[in-house]
């Protein structure tokens, strides 16, 4: 918790405060007169003590916390019955009225030092355990025998002195005196245990009344001698008092409650006041054995410390062997939940199959995990300490190594970022290399970074499985579509007449043949498409081209399919300008509006739209046939995929169309996705980036009448 600054009247009562200290020590000095003594400390007195009960009034007021309120309370009734008492005894002393109305002015005194008890009783802050607590009052124990057997060896003798020896005599002399040993003792454990948040303000409180109670004493030894009991320089003590008080009430944390978990003042500083005052009495006690017996009941309270003493040792024994017990245990406990969790990390390490260590700031590897073991073939006592760049890192084919400074590891650990290596090659321990992918990523720490994780995996048969893909693809190419041309040039020329008419059952399975190798045809076209898709080989010529132009060329080159099926091609409203593949964007809405000649009726129609919006431009291809399901809106793009399995063969088609129009708008940049509703129609819609660039847009092609209309 931040230490709060000092506020601004407490930091002048820190100046001006000692300075009027001195200024009364000269005025008492240099004054012979014992009257006019007697005024300059009463009114001393009563003007620091009515500063200080101001102070501890804003206090009580400006505090929040429950138990502190009291407290400041408290002291705040205290003060005022101190000035009370002061204010009454001036009063009397000029009304020579003293005698008459003594016993008033010490019955204030009294209240107010019952009311102070109070108060240093509130200020402790936390529960205690109990071994704690027990320790705590044989604390006070200790202090308050320690305290009163001084007392009852060195200053009852002198106050009893002059004094009949009556019991109700001797409780009238020593009540006053009794109750301040009582905020003496209870003032020395508010020092002594005063924890560090609200140190200060309890320092300073504790010290106040210490300095409060030895003016009391004195003022009541002065009295027992007929001494002046004012105007001397014990009345410093008084002020000091008032002085320290006011400074604890102006202080920034005399109203706060320590933190939960806020630590109180160490036991060894506790055990050296304590065990201080002990000796002290202990010291006192030889003196007067040399000089002459004790008295019965010094006697007495000099036993009951002695014993109080061995019983505070004794549980501050047991204290400890509770908590070192504890402590123990906590750690027996503790260890094994981080052994259960490093296990368990262990345990998830090595049965990750992608192979994954650790490196340092230098590259070093730190730490591996099984697969890592398996995959480069060695030891992990080989792999541990080595420098991963130089042990595992394949060199170049001429043998050279390759630079670490270009190398992922040293780019996670020197700038910070995630880097990777696709088609890396690793050295295995039997000297052959593996084709890896790998991802460094950097480890940091509160003192930067530390080091580098590394995930690898050995891709060596996917490459091989996308080198074989590869040869296939170049197969059907060259070797399938190579004798389909030839069996549709045969089927041509036999369906033309070339070798003499045919009969109609020959010509009608000649239409069949024909039809069956347009659509096998179309279908190596379409997966040879997919291919180069997937491995980016299809290649785009992005432009700027007229979105109007586009639509128009895929309504002609579909009107032909449109007026056999019976369907009414519309050109809606069309505009804007994209940047796209123009070949590749005619692709895509000749596909979605044969799409929706298929599954229209004789007698629907389909409308193609182009509209510029927010830096796009949206095409939309809209039928008025049987729609689609919703579970299916998603899915139809996949590959093979249809709204129905009859489909196929009652539409024509290979599942591909959809899959084939979605990864050339992605790779133009673009989005496509489809609405409909079952049994009134459906709406293909995809969007590109707009171009507001001037360029020559493509002439449009030639109007033919055939059934398409411009609306």
């Amino acid at each position: 918790m931040p230490r709060a600054l000092p506020s601004r009247p407490f930091a002048i009562v820190c100046v001006v405060g000692p300075l009027l200290c001195v200024l009364f020590a000269v005025a008492v000095a240099v004054t012979d007169d014992p009257a006019t003594r007697v005024e300059i400390t009463s009114l001393a007195l009563l003007t620091s003590g009515a500063i200080a009960a101001v102070a501890a009034y804003r206090r009580m007021r400006v505090t929040r916390v429950p138990r502190r309120r009291k407290a400041w309370f408290s002291v705040t009734l205290g003060l005022c019955l101190g000035v009370l008492a002061n204010l009454l005894g001036v009063v009397l002393d000029a009304l020579e009225l003293t005698s008459s109305f003594s016993g008033l002015v010490d019955a204030l005194l009294m209240s107010a030092l019952l009311v102070c008890i109070i108060a240093l009783s509130l200020f402790p802050p936390t529960p205690r355990r109990g071994t704690d607590l027990a320790r705590l009052i044989m604390d006070g124990l200790v202090v308050g025998g320690s305290v009163l057997f001084l007392a009852n060896v060195m200053l009852f003798p002198t106050l009893l002195a002059e004094h009949d020896t009556t019991l109700l005599a001797q409780v009238q002399v020593l009540a006053l005196p009794v109750l301040d040993l009582v905020i003496t003792t209870l003032a020395t454990l508010l020092i002594a245990r005063s924890g560090s948040t609200s140190r200060t303000p309890l320092l300073l409180t504790g010290v106040a009344f210490l300095f409060y109670a030895i003016s009391d004493l004195a003022y009541a030894v002065n009295m027992s001698l007929g001494a002046t009991p004012l105007g001397s320089w014990w009345d410093l003590g008084w002020l000091v008092g008032y002085l320290l008080a006011t400074l604890a009430a102006l202080h920034p944390n005399a109203g706060k409650q320590p933190e939960a978990g806020a630590l109180e003042a160490g036991a060894l500083r506790s055990s050296i006041v304590f065990f201080t005052i002990f000796l002290i009495a202990t010291a006192s006690s030889m003196i007067v054995s040399t000089v002459g017996a004790l008295d019965l009941t010094a006697r007495i309270v000099w036993g009951v410390l002695i014993l109080t003493v061995v019983a505070r040792q004794l549980v501050l024994v047991i204290d400890n062997e509770q908590l070192r017990r504890s402590l123990e245990e906590r750690v027996l406990e503790r260890t094994k939940e981080l052994r259960a969790i490093t296990n368990q990390n262990e345990l998830l390490l090595s049965s990750v199959a992608d192979g994954i260590y650790g490196v340092d700031t230098e590259g070093r590897v730190t730490m591996v995990n099984r697969a890592t073991v398996k995959l480069l073939g060695r030891p992990e006592a080989e792999l541990l300490g080595a420098n991963a760049h130089d042990l595992f890192h394949a060199p170049r084919i001429d043998g050279t190594p390759f630079p670490y400074d270009g190398c992922y590891i040293a780019e996670a650990t020197t700038s910070g970022l995630t880097a990777s290596g696709e088609d890396d090659l690793y050295l295995r321990g039997d000297g052959r290399t593996i084709v890896v992918e790998a991802t460094a990523s950097p480890l940091r720490g509160e003192d930067g970074i530390s080091g580098a994780v590394v995930v690898f995996r050995d891709v060596s048969q996917r490459r091989e499985m996308d080198r074989m893909k590869q040869e296939f693809i170049s197969v059907v190419s060259h070797e399938l579509r190579t004798p389909l041309t030839s069996i549709r040039g045969a089927l041509g020329l036999l369906a033309g007449g070339a070798f003499g008419d045919l009969p109609p059952s020959a010509a009608k399975m000649i239409d069949i043949a024909t039809s069956g190798s347009v659509r096998l045809g179309r279908l190596v076209n379409d997966i040879l498409e997919i291919e180069r898709l997937d491995t980016g080989m299809l290649p785009l010529a992005i432009r700027v081209h007229d979105a109007a132009a586009a639509c128009h060329e895929a309504v002609v080159a579909t009107s032909g399919m449109a007026q056999a099926a019976e369907v009414t091609l519309a050109l809606g409203a069309v505009d804007g300008r994209v940047r796209a593949d123009k070949d590749r964007l005619i692709q895509v809405l000749i596909n979605l509006v044969g799409n929706a000649i298929r599954f229209s009726d004789p007698g629907d129609s389909v409308l193609v739209a182009a509209t510029p919006a927010d830096g796009r431009v949206e095409f939309a291809v809209t039928d008025t046939g049987r729609g689609i399901p919703e579970d299916k809106l998603e899915s139809i793009f996949g590959r093979f995929s249809q709204v129905d399995s009859s489909d196929t063969r009652e539409k024509g088609g290979t599942g591909l169309g959809l899959a084939i129009c979605r990864g050339l708008i992605e790779r133009m940049d673009g989005r496509i996705w489809v609405e409909s509703t079952l049994g009134e129609g459906s709406t293909f819609r995809f969007e590109l980036p707009a171009e507001d660039e001037t360029e020559e847009p493509q002439p449009p092609a030639a109007q033919v009448a055939t059934g398409v209309v411009a609306v």
